[in-house]
């Protein structure tokens, strides 16, 4: 039995490091050819047929990626289909590149005070967007909602128990692409998104525990505090990489704000805020603990890592917003040792 579930993870550790591989090579084709004829100043036309290049690259990139996605998790969406849809990021992120260049150019032949003001509107902006539930709003019209009717009373209890007020459930359609994943969206307005996948694997008490984990995230405000701390530390650094300097008057001064504004942004990104989601991950978890049986949770993470061809013991990267499953679930288990849910 031990022997089958090494040879389990040895496949999906496998299938993860061509996986990995495959995105990091997509980046660099979307990323590096673009910023290159951005340095050498081709005209503007050359990014047409560089940008077409880079599309038919990552099509076929997309196509091993689909041929691996089949042979390992037996998906059972159409190739042209599967190719389009992971295609597009890259791509339009392809295209916006010189557009974003461009008018990166133009916003810094303003004067200082002037690009100061460009950016707190733009933030203003960006905050309206934050608080005005739109991703939310837009994923419900895509989804439909929970109707379960075991599924649904459970969730009534548990919005009574962890007292955040009634949430919508609603069931996002992505067996096809074979994804087992849930998540809580909006900052105001607090919505809970399950695939159907996920519902159709695990128990119907795993997938309990798996709402519980939801609500939460819900009942912390962990979505809104995450966009806050986000949207508060890219406001600030942006802020010191336009701040308005005399650069004859304070020379190092004018060199030392944007680049601590910089630096700060990096490591915003790639360290502290997703620390603070596997905070946030690791807190969800006991508070769903305890208002469900801490097993059922356990086993709805280690279903979903198998599901998703996750590695359970992924080491702890830099950048994950999330706990390693294995890590979840010693924190869990002993946890559930040392106290009894409430619903026993």
């Amino acid at each position: 039995m031990a022997t089958g579930s090494n040879e389990a993870e040895q496949r999906i550790k496998a299938y993860f490091r061509k996986i990995n591989a495959i995105n990091f090579v997509s980046s660099m084709v979307a990323l590096f050819p673009t910023i290159i004829a951005i340095f050498a100043e081709v005209p503007f036309w050359y990014f047409f047929p560089l940008v077409a290049t880079q599309v038919l690259l990552l099509s076929l990139l997309s196509y091993y990626k689909y041929y691996i996605d089949k042979k390992a998790r037996n998906i059972e969406i159409n190739p042209g289909r599967y190719v389009l849809e992971n295609t597009m990021s890259y791509a339009v992120f392809s295209f916006a590149l010189p557009i974003l260049f461009f008018l990166l150019r133009l916003f810094y032949s303003l004067s200082s005070l002037q690009r100061v003001f460009v950016i707190n509107v733009l933030f203003a902006l960006t905050l309206l967007f934050i608080l005005s539930n739109l991703p939310a709003s837009r994923l419900v019209k895509i989804s439909t909602p929970l109707d379960d009717h075991y599924l649904v009373e459970k969730a009534n209890e548990l919005s009574k128990k962890l007292s955040t007020g009634p949430l919508g459930l609603y069931v996002m359609k992505l067996g096809r692409f074979r994804i087992a994943n849930a998540g809580q969206v909006g900052t105001r307005k607090y919505s809970v998104f399950i695939t159907d996948y996920l519902l159709e694997n695990l128990s119907p008490e795993e997938n309990v525990a798996v709402i519980a984990h939801e609500f939460a995230h819900a009942k912390e405000k962990h979505v809104l505090k995450t966009a806050t701390i986000a949207w508060s530390i890219s406001a600030i650094c942006a802020n010191l990489m336009v701040y308005p300097v005399d650069v004859g008057t304070y020379p190092l001064l004018a060199l030392t704000l944007p680049l601590g504004g910089f630096i700060f942004l990096f490591i915003s990104i790639f360290l502290i805020i997703p620390a603070i989601q596997r905070r946030f991950e690791a807190k969800a978890d006991l508070i769903a603990a305890s208002v469900v049986n801490g097993m059922d949770l356990v086993n709805a993470l280690q279903k979903i890592s198998r599901l998703n061809f996750t590695p359970s013991d992924i080491s702890r990267h830099w950048s994950l917003d999330h706990p390693p499953t294995r890590e979840r679930v010693i924190k869990i288990i002993s946890y559930t040792r040392t106290r009894k849910p409430q619903n026993q």
